[in-house]
Parts: C-alpha cells; structure tokens; sequence
C-alpha cells in the first residue's frame, strides 16, 4: 500500500519525534508518526507493560508525567499514529514499512523527520556475553515497566550521568544495587566551575543530580571514581565481577583489581546514536566519542544535507546524544522549520515561535558540552577484550578469528566478509565499534577514520515473507 496523503512522515515516537510531529500538526499540516514500539514515549518515557493498572501516576515521577503530556500531543486529528512498525528501508521520497499483522506499507511524504533515537554502548570484556550482564537500559525496562529485578545482588559499572542516574532509579524502584563505579576520576575544580557556569536553564537537571546522590548517600552505596570494568565469570550466569583503577586514558592499572561477587552486572556507559536511516540516506556524519561517536551533520533546525529529494530533519539523541530536553526542543525547532517550508507558517512567525526554544537548546547543550568534559570517554573502554573474548556474540566470533583479517584492512564490511562478525540478528550493533577500535589500533588510525559497514536494507530484522510484497523493488536487493 502506497500512502501519499501526509505532508510529514516522523520516524520515531520519543521526545523528540513526538514534538516535531505535534508542531507541525498545530500548524495544520497532516502527519504520521511511526514507532516500533508498541507505545510512544521512547526509552525515557516508556510506559508500563500491558497488564499493569496504573492506580497513582504521582507515585511513578515527573518523568512519566512529563511523558504523559508530551504523549498527549499527539492527541489531533490531524496526526495518524503507526505503532508497532519498523521502517526497513528508505528509497528517494518512499519510506518502505513493516508491520506484523497489516505487513508492508509505503509512505511518500513532502518532507521527513528521522529521530530514531539511541541505544546502550555495548561494551566488551570477557564474560559480557554471561546471563546477568545487562545493560542499563534492559534492567530499567525490566524494574520500571514490568516491576521485576533481575537479581538479588547488582553491581553497577558506567559512567556520565547515567552512573549515577540510573543506579538511584534503580534503587528506588527497589532494585538490590550494592555498589557503583564509575570509570571517570573525580571531577577538578576547574570541570565543576565550568559545569557551575553552565547551569543557568538547568536547574532542574542539577537538582535531579542531587537527588540522585543522595538517594545513593541514604541507602549507603558506595558509588567509586577512576574504576571500570574489566571481567565477569561465573558457571551458567555471571557470580564474580573483577574491577580495577585506571589511568586517564581508562586502562586498567595492574595490581588494583578488586573480585566481588555479583548476580547482576548493569553496565551503563552511555549510548550510541541510532544512525542506519541516516545512512542509507548518505548523510554526512561528525564524531564525538562523548555523543556516541559518529554523529550526524545538521543545522540548528535539524535539517541534514543527503541524497534524498525531499528534506530530510534529523532530530534527538540518533543524530548525537544530548538527552531529552535537548531532543524536545530539536522537535520542536524541526516542525516549525518544516511548517514554513511547507507554507503553512510565515517566516516572522516561525523565528519569533523559535526564540523560545533556541534559547533553551543552548542551555542544555551548554550545560551538556560541560558534563561531556567531566566524564569523557576514553580509549581504554575499547582496551578490555582478550584473545578469547567473544567480540560478535550473534555469530559467536572471538577476538583471535577477527584478528587476522584486520591484519590487512581498514575496511569494516571486509572483516565482515572474512570473519561473519557483524552479520547477526543486532546487525553489528554491539560489535561493529569495538571492530573499528580494533582495526583504529592496529593500523594506527583514529577510530573516527574507519568507516561504516555498508548499510544494508532491511534495517532492522524482519521475516523474509513480509518484504516479499510487489511494493518492494526485488531486483535490488536479491539475485534471481
């Protein structure tokens, strides 16, 4: 089914989309909004599992009150809402869709707004592949979405505000966190004073922070700087974590090793931008490990310059991570920008509508830039694998198999050839970083310089009878 009724097409249901799709609505503009998930909010406002009555929404935070209204949004009649579909390919103006029971549909709007949003940094060690080694993100839906624990006994390993954001969540949820480090040393005073100077606008982020501190301070955890994560064992789960202190760049420092016993390892530093769209689409890319790594290239209205006929907006933490107030505002600035392209809003009134929300983009932006300096990713995190460390858990491919064929490329999609890492169920996901490290080390190059694998239609996994459909082209993608 080919659909040419819409004006917009946002992709993704978080902050960020949700905001650029209820202002380009409000503006008369008629829009859809498709998520894969079943419900919109995305990961930070995510909400509770089917099943779960709701009897007292203040007991859940101002998160999901915040969410709630800004899910609310979406509440016009001018806006059709596609949940549970996963965009598998986008070609020129036609954005090429599954869903599990309605199958394939095509969309073939005047303009796009891609906000995909991010995904827990994979990071490896060996024994990152055991039961009970979880990301934070995994722990969060399991503890706050469906009220269960994946242990008894957590030991938490990250760093940024995530560290200490999620660990006091999780505890306040219930959840049994014993102990936290974080890899960052404590912050000098010269990283605080810029954090202090930024703060103006963020208020009610370094408040949050305080709050989250102290919880950690009431139920006497102990949270430890200059730390991280360098093994896991166990028979069958994870039983034993083994952490150390490290240097500045984040490498583990000999004879500091600590072993304590764990049935839950959360690891939680930070996220990588969801950017496959982005690169079908040829988008130009920047890096900031401290954002994600590659993060796309993009004016302060969110529009993108790339191969495809009609605009292109990419807005929130997919194009470079910087939270979610940061990624509301992108939406909103986005929808305005697209409403005056579309000639449904004068010039003068879109800049004096974006005043607002520019302002507040550079707030948190600034406020962001100065917690990146306090807790920057180093090199080290890239450090931890041996020999024997399963680097692509989807193809069960070490760090022995990969080695050899890195010996004599640069080329990401070449060690995928060779050594089947990256071919598996997450599409190199959670490997294809820690691959680029590998390759950046040995051949003495910046992992910012070793490209993407190629990207692939279909994006995301989908059962071979759903994309054989008439509306896809199949003399592109399958030999016959």
């Amino acid at each position: 089914m080919i659909d040419s009724q819409f004006d917009l097409v946002v992709i993704g249901g978080g902050p960020a989309g949700i905001a650029a799709t209820s202002t380009a609505a409000s503006f008369g503009l008629k829009v859809a909004i498709i998520d894969e998930r079943a419900t919109f909010g995305g990961q930070i406002f995510k909400r509770l599992g089917e099943g779960f009555a709701i009897q007292s929404p203040d007991d859940l935070g101002k998160d999901y009150a915040r969410g709630a209204r800004l899910i609310d949004e979406l509440d016009q009649p001018r806006i059709s809402k596609f949940t549970s579909t996963t965009v598998l390919t986008i070609e020129a103006n036609q954005i090429i869709t599954s869903h599990p029971v309605e199958g394939v549909r095509s969309f073939n709007p005047k303009a796009l707004v891609i906000a995909p949003g991010a995904y827990d940094r994979p990071v490896v060690f060996p024994g990152w592949t055991l039961p009970g080694v979880m990301t934070a993100g995994a722990v969060q839906t399991l503890v706050k979405t469906q009220q269960i624990s994946p242990g008894k006994r957590i030991f938490f390993a990250g760093s940024g505000p995530l560290a200490l954001a999620f660990s006091a969540q999780l505890i306040k949820y219930g959840a049994p966190v014993f102990k936290v480090i974080e890899s960052a040393p404590f912050p000098s005073p010269a990283k605080l004073l810029g954090l202090l100077s930024s703060v103006n606008g963020n208020w009610d982020l370094a408040g949050d922070a305080l709050r989250y501190r102290s919880t950690l301070l009431s139920k006497r955890v102990p949270f430890h700087y200059g730390r991280i994560i360098i093994k896991a064992e166990g028979s069958g789960r994870v039983e034993e974590v083994t952490h150390a202190r490290v240097d500045r760049d984040w490498n583990p420092i000999p004879g500091t090793e600590v072993v304590e016993s764990a049935d839950t390892l959360c690891l939680g530093y930070g996220f990588f931008p969801s950017h496959e769209l982005f690169r079908l689409l040829d988008c130009n890319f920047d890096y900031d490990e401290t954002r994600g790594g590659f993060t796309v290239a993009k004016d302060h209205w969110g529009l993108t310059e790339s191969s495809s006929p009609i605009p292109i907006y990419a807005v929130g933490d997919g194009t470079g991570v910087t939270g979610s107030y940061s990624a509301e505002a992108q939406g909103r600035l986005a929808g305005l920008h697209i409403a005056n392209h579309l000639g449904s809003l004068s010039t003068t009134e879109r800049d004096t509508q974006s005043k607002g929300f520019l302002k507040e983009l550079n707030q948190r932006n600034k406020f962001q830039r100065a917690i990146n300096k306090m807790f920057e990713v180093k090199q080290g995190i890239y450090q931890l694998a041996d020999a024997n460390t399963v680097i692509c858990r989807c193809e069960s491919v070490k760090a022995k198999e990969i080695d050899p064929v890195i010996d004599s490329t640069c080329d990401l999609s070449v060690v995928k050839s060779y050594s089947r890492a990256g071919m598996g169920l997450c599409q190199a996901r959670n490997c294809q970083r820690q691959i680029a490290a590998m390759i950046a080390k040995r051949h003495d190059r910046s992992i910012s310089e070793i490209n993407f694998q190629t990207p692939r239609m279909p994006v995301k996994p989908v059962e071979i009878g759903k994309i054989a459909d008439p509306s896809i082209r199949e003399e592109k993608y399958f030999i016959q």
